[in-house]
C-alpha cells in the first residue's frame, strides 16, 4: 500500500509538471488575427520603449479584449492609422500604418521584429508561427500568423515590413480585407526610409501628331563696323517624330 501511494504521488507530480510546461510562460504573450478590426501585435510593455530592445519582454496589444489573448493590453487611442487584413493559404496578416507619437515611440527608432522565439513563449492563437515588425521611423507595422514556418519569414527583419510581409500599406485611416490566392502575395516595397510614399510606374509611351517648328529664310546685310543681320522669316510645321513601342 505504501508503494502504491508513493507511485500515485509521483504520477501526480509528473502530471503537474506537464501541465505547467504546456501553460503560457506569462500572460500577455498571445496575439491573434481574425479581421481588420479584431487583431493584436506585440509591442514594448511601456510607452516610449525601443522596439529592438523590447524583443525579449514585449507584450500583446489588441484592438479589443479577447479570451484568446489573456493579459493583452488595448492599443492606445489613435495609434493604429490603418489596418489591412489579408488571408492566404495557411496564413493571415495585417499590414498598415501607425502614429508612433500616440505611444511615444521615437521617430528615429528603426524598428525590430517579434516572433515565437522573441519574446520567448509568445504565440499567435490558432497558428504555429508568427512574425511581427514595427518601424516607428516610417510609421509602419505588419504581422502575419502562419500554419507553416515557410510562410513566416523570420530571417529578413532588416529588410523591413514590405519585404517580410508583402501587402497593402496604404493609410492613414484606411482598412481593407482581401483573400489571397495560393502562395505569397506580391507587392512593391514603398516607404522604406521615410514617411513619404514612393510611386513606381512602368509602361511604354508613344507620341504621334505634328508640332510647330520655326524656319528662317531671307537675305542678310552685314555692316562691316556694326554687324547686324536683316531679313525675312517664315514659319511652318513639320511632322513630329513617332515613337514606336518596343
Amino acid at each position: 500500500m505504501i508503494f502504491n501511494v508513493a507511485s500515485a504521488a509521483s504520477a501526480m507530480a509528473i502530471l503537474s509538471l506537464s501541465v505547467a510546461s504546456a501553460a503560457p510562460s506569462s500572460s500577455g504573450q498571445t496575439v491573434q488575427i481574425t479581421s481588420s478590426t479584431n487583431w493584436c501585435m506585440m509591442m514594448p510593455p511601456q510607452a516610449g520603449g525601443d522596439i529592438a530592445a523590447s524583443e525579449d519582454n514585449a507584450i500583446a496589444f489588441c484592438t479589443s479584449p479577447s479570451p484568446s489573448t489573456p493579459g493583452a493590453k488595448t492599443f492606445p487611442e489613435g495609434f493604429i492609422q490603418s489596418a489591412n487584413f489579408a488571408k492566404g493559404n495557411g496564413y493571415v496578416q495585417i499590414t498598415g500604418k501607425i502614429d508612433s507619437s500616440k505611444y511615444s515611440l521615437s521617430e528615429t527608432d528603426r524598428g525590430g521584429q517579434y516572433d515565437i522565439k522573441a519574446p520567448s513563449g509568445s504565440a499567435c492563437a490558432g497558428y504555429n508561427h508568427y512574425v511581427n515588425l514595427i518601424e516607428p521611423h516610417s510609421n509602419t507595422m505588419c504581422i502575419r500568423c502562419c500554419k507553416e514556418k515557410k510562410d513566416c519569414n523570420t530571417g529578413k527583419s532588416t529588410y523591413g515590413c514590405a519585404a517580410v510581409i508583402p501587402g497593402d500599406y496604404s493609410g492613414p485611416s484606411s482598412s481593407s480585407s482581401s483573400t489571397l490566392a495560393s502562395g505569397q502575395p506580391t507587392g512593391t516595397a514603398t516607404n522604406s526610409g521615410t514617411d513619404s510614399p514612393s510611386n513606381t510606374a512602368t509602361g511604354i509611351a508613344t507620341a504621334t501628331g505634328t508640332a510647330p517648328v520655326s524656319t528662317e529664310t531671307g537675305s542678310l546685310t552685314i555692316d562691316p563696323i556694326f554687324p547686324t543681320a536683316t531679313g525675312t522669316a517664315s514659319t511652318g510645321t513639320l511632322p513630329a517624330t513617332t515613337v514606336a513601342p518596343t
